[in-house]
């Protein structure tokens, strides 16, 4: 009975939302009087809503640190996803204020828009993973039967005759394979049930693992060191790091 009620009060939110200004620099700020005015409700909604402010901060809080680094570093497959950011982290600051100013109603609405706003723009970049991951594994398979396929003609070749390919075992790669498709499996189960926060991790492993292969599949350490150039900036971004910001990042 209670989390049928909670989930009233979270659909009675929602339905209200348009009615808030957003993005407001003086939200949470108003005189104590005006705020007694605009948080009004009874003490169980006031306490529904208080604990809908309590429980979903910590999955807020993940949400924004994850969306401030993949914004920095690939904000430009999302438009406007940098303003978005800026207006996320307003916003729930404002929410913040009306909670610790104990006005839960609005504390409770600020952060069930908040969540929304976040899952949205979450959802806009796990689809960009996707078309990258996609793209990367895809190259992962031309590599590896591309190399197994030159590895058959030379082992058809006469007794004798020196090959000109660079003999690497596969072996490892096609494991690694097999496992970021997993992941990558994973990530589109995790996005079809909107959680896209675990979509992006699960891309983020299937990404290394394919780096990782292409990676293994050159023969020089010039070539190797061409992959992780490329892909610089997927390592620094799987590691939880923003590209650029001093720390390195190195294919396991």
């Amino acid at each position: 009975m209670k989390q049928f009620y909670l989930i009233f009060i979270i659909l009675f939110m929602i339905s209200s939302l348009p009615a808030q200004e957003s993005g407001g620099a003086d939200k949470g700020r108003e005189p104590h009087d005006e705020i007694e005015k605009l948080d009004q409700g009874s003490n169980l909604e006031k306490k529904q809503s208080k604990e809908i402010s309590e429980s979903s901060r910590e999955r807020i809080v993940s949400g924004l640190k994850l969306l401030t680094i993949i914004t920095a570093n690939f904000g430009e497959d999302v438009p406007d996803s940098k303003n978005t950011l800026e207006k996320i982290r307003k916003d729930y600051q404002a929410a913040l204020r009306y909670y610790y100013r104990r006005a839960y109603i609005l504390s409770g609405k600020g952060i069930v828009q908040v969540d929304r706003d976040l899952s949205d723009i979450l959802s806009k970049f796990a689809k960009s993973f996707d078309a990258k991951t996609q793209t990367l594994l895809n190259e992962c398979a031309d590599a590896i039967s591309q190399q197994e396929q030159n590895q058959l003609v030379d082992d058809s070749k006469e007794s004798g005759k020196q090959s000109s390919t660079v003999y690497i075992d596969i072996t490892s790669s096609q494991q690694k394979l097999k496992i970021a498709y997993y992941q990558l499996a994973l990530a589109t189960d995790m996005v079809e049930g909107k959680r896209y926060y675990h979509s992006i991790v699960h891309y983020r492993i299937a990404k290394d693992y394919g780096i990782k292969i292409l990676t293994d599949l050159k023969g020089t350490e010039a070539d190797k060191k061409t992959i992780q150039d490329k892909y610089a900036k997927d390592l620094s971004d799987n590691r939880n790091l923003i590209y650029g910001s001093g720390s390195s990042a190195q294919p396991n």
